[in-house]
């Protein structure tokens, strides 16, 4: 994974507080634990998630929004208070992936009033949580999520696109020993760009 100084810099801090939680909560403060992460697709918004589980070893929960939304009034605000009830129950990163599902603006001209409320329900019960969970929510468009919902994160967390020379490193260290002496850079940088 490709990240720049001030994300590798803000996960670094997570993973360290998420490990002093008990000393930090001793002095009646609260880590860092609801996190949303922007940026592109494939920049390594999901294997930071699996990443942050694996570094604090506690379990990794995808949560899927295309199975927790429903077109019955109601349900899928029934079906996300569940969420966060297991999210109070058993430590563990809750995975929020294309989170714009439901935490786009609300008034947009393609309101739905039922998102609505789901949306209103997600930041009333994220706002009320006060479990040990990680909670991370991902998106492709960080423009259209509703601005309420920045004020709910402890963190913002934006991915970019790899510049070539990151692109070039990377492919050198997935290649590892299988590397070609000498490793020809001119057709790989105009493919990385692509």
């Amino acid at each position: 994974m490709v990240l720049d100084d001030l994300a590798a810099k803000q996960l670094a801090r997570i993973i360290k507080e998420q490990r002093l939680l008990a000393r930090i909560k001793e002095h009646g403060l609260s880590p860092r634990r609801k996190l949303l992460l922007v940026g592109p697709p494939g920049t390594g918004k999901t294997m930071t998630a699996s990443a942050l589980a694996g570094e604090l070893g506690i379990p990794l929960f995808l949560v899927r929004l295309d199975s927790l939304i429903t077109k019955f009034m109601g349900e899928t605000a029934a079906k996300l208070r569940q969420v966060f009830d297991a999210i109070a129950d058993l430590r563990g990163v809750y995975f929020f992936d294309e989170f714009d599902a439901i935490g786009s603006q609300r008034g947009a001209a393609n309101d739905v009033g039922e998102i609505r409320r789901v949306l209103n329900s997600f930041l009333q019960m994220i706002e009320h949580d006060q479990s040990n969970s990680l909670i991370i929510a991902a998106t492709n468009h960080p423009e259209v999520l509703d601005s309420a919902l920045f004020r709910r994160f402890d963190d913002v967390l934006e991915y970019h696109l790899p510049t070539p020379a990151q692109a070039l490193d990377l492919i050198r260290s997935r290649l590892g020993g299988f590397t070609p002496k000498p490793f020809k850079r001119d057709g790989l940088v105009e493919q990385a760009e692509a």
